[in-house]
């Protein structure tokens, strides 16, 4: 098998978090994260660069998924299905589309439509198989110009 190389773009900063695609060959899946938080442990995406994903067990939902690795001073930065900010502690979520949810706001609770991506189970399986059983891919991700 050779070489797994993904790419992501994120493209749009809004209150909401950060969205953009992430591109694997032929596939294209969109993405939400944390908003930029100085590379804080679960309320931040990570900075950009090149990273190795490695194959591993999401243990809360035990299921196999990719491990974003050597992060500095980070974790535990999985890609998983979800739809909002809110179901993210640092993480990348993955979806067929962009649209809304309505959600609670985590700072205030009150209930609100808020930016997400969707499809995010079937984004998922898509992505899993494309990675195809691989143990190791490597992932760049970049912020679109104009963006930090």
């Amino acid at each position: 098998m050779a070489d797994l190389t993904l790419d992501l773009l994120r493209s749009e900063r809004i209150p909401d978090g950060v969205f953009g695609i992430l591109r694997l060959g032929d596939l294209e899946l969109h993405t939400c994260e944390e908003d930029w938080n100085a590379n804080q442990r679960r309320i931040s995406c990570i900075p950009d660069g090149t990273y190795t994903l490695q194959r591993t067990l999401y243990i809360r939902h035990n299921y196999p998924t990719y491990e974003v690795m050597d992060v500095p001073g980070r974790s535990r930065i999985l890609i998983h299905p979800g739809n909002t900010e809110e179901d993210v502690e640092g993480c990348i979520l993955v979806g067929m589309r962009r649209g809304f949810r309505e959600k609670k706001d985590e700072d205030t609770g009150a209930l609100h439509r808020k930016h997400a991506v969707l499809e995010s189970r079937i984004a998922f399986d898509k992505f899993m198989a494309a990675m195809d059983g691989a143990n190791h891919a490597t992932l760049t991700i970049r912020w679109a110009p104009g963006l930090p």
